[in-house]
């Protein structure tokens, strides 16, 4: 058997049960090998349904072998669910796909710290802005951004990683040799030396139009949680949003700049239902920095983001005016505390004093990385707590 042999048979039964196919999966179930699995169906002994049998007669290793050698050609790689480098985190999917076409960082597919960010096409000047800035803050502070490469919302997300000098995931719903759309052209090779194109669509397949909502389940399924910038209740990025709630992925949503604009409508729906709203990078980050925090990059925030001040009438009303005044001095630091001057200088900044993180890093000169780290160890040895809004503040033990 020629060592290719696996992924020739993967290649077949793709072509045959098609994308997200569940009829494919109840076959794997049974068989221990891609092989055994086409020699069943070829057979009979497994039964198809009339468009199956339909495609089985175009679905030779003939044609396979073609497939391979011209992704040889175009020097695109051809991972299948059962090879060693295929993504962990699309394994988790309830219909993972069973063929992937990958060109450029493959290592990208395998990142911790990854990110969807989606939106419509015909996205406002404000979805799109916001988009980019969030998506290259992210970026810089070491998340993978990952989305559809369609014009709109997609292509603001990927420049903007690009630009930041970050990876990015281009999830097509085409072949990775059809120059599609013709707005991206410019950047396809920019994505392809800090990022990756993946499709499970062989080279040459056109961008039909049904292909992008299946690829939908790809963008989800290769990150954490889906970020929807801009979304009419007809967009497709809602497709991948309820996708990506059933694969217990995260949904995160740009608050609307305008409540009766059709392009806000449905991120109005998700924020509704519970969705993160996503006023900074730093609120997709406080999900996740607990897990990643030795991840992250040493990036402080943009001074573009307007940080929460303590002296802002919302602080004042919700921690000041609704807190009885005390007599007690504000709490100190126990000298005899085995304290890094890090964590020094954090609980110094903190006594008396309720803050966020971006105000902790203006306040000592550390990056963001710095203050994370040392705040998860300044709780865990009970010496700071965190108050609901992600601020900080000494605990009343010291």
């Amino acid at each position: 058997m020629r060592e290719t042999d696996e992924k020739i048979y993967w290649i077949c039964l793709s072509k045959v049960f098609g994308p997200a196919s569940h009829h494919l999966r109840k076959l794997m179930s049974e068989c221990e090998t891609a092989k055994e699995a086409y020699q069943r169906i070829t057979s009979g002994k497994f039964p198809l349904t009339p468009g199956e049998k339909k495609q089985l007669g175009t679905a030779s290793p003939d044609h396979a072998y073609e497939i391979c050698r011209l992704c040889d050609q175009k020097n695109i790689s051809v991972y299948t669910y059962s090879d060693e480098g295929y993504p962990s985190k699309l394994k988790t999917i309830y219909d993972p796909p069973a063929v992937l076409y990958v060109s450029g960082n493959e290592k990208c597919l395998n990142e911790d710290m990854t990110i969807a960010v989606v939106g419509t096409r015909n996205c406002t000047v404000y979805g799109e802005k916001a988009a980019g800035k969030i998506s290259e803050e992210l970026a810089k502070t070491g998340f993978t951004i990952v989305s559809g490469f369609a014009a709109g919302i997609d292509s603001a997300a990927h420049r903007a990683a690009v630009m930041a000098g970050g990876r990015t995931i281009a999830v097509l719903g085409c072949g990775i040799d059809i120059d599609y759309p013709k707005c991206n052209s410019d950047i396809r090779e920019a994505v392809m030396k800090n990022g990756v194109f993946v499709s499970e669509f062989p080279p040459g397949t056109p961008p039909l139009g049904k292909n992008f909502p299946l690829r939908n389940r790809i963008i989800s399924g290769l990150s954490l949680g889906v970020f929807v910038a801009e979304a009419p209740l007809s967009s497709g990025a809602l497709i991948t949003a309820d996708i990506a709630i059933e694969q217990g992925r995260d949904v995160f949503c740009l608050p609307p700049y305008n409540i009766f604009d059709k392009n806000c409508q449905g991120v109005v729906k998700y924020l509704r239902d519970g969705a993160v709203p996503v006023f900074s990078h730093l609120d997709i980050i406080y999900e996740y920095y607990t897990n990643f925090t030795h991840k992250l990059s040493s990036v402080k925030p943009s001074d573009e983001y307007a940080s929460s001040k303590t002296d802002s009438l919302v602080y004042k009303k919700a921690f000041t005016e609704k807190t009885p005044a005390s007599t007690e001095e504000p709490a100190g630091i126990d000298e005899n505390l085995q304290l890094t001057d890090e964590q020094h200088r954090i609980a110094e900044c903190l006594s008396g004093k309720k803050l966020y993180i971006e105000d902790i890093c203006q306040a000592t000169g550390f990056d963001m990385q710095t203050v994370l780290t040392e705040l998860t160890e300044l709780e865990m040895e009970d010496i700071v707590v965190s108050l609901p809004g992600k601020i900080y503040t000494l605990s009343k033990k010291l």
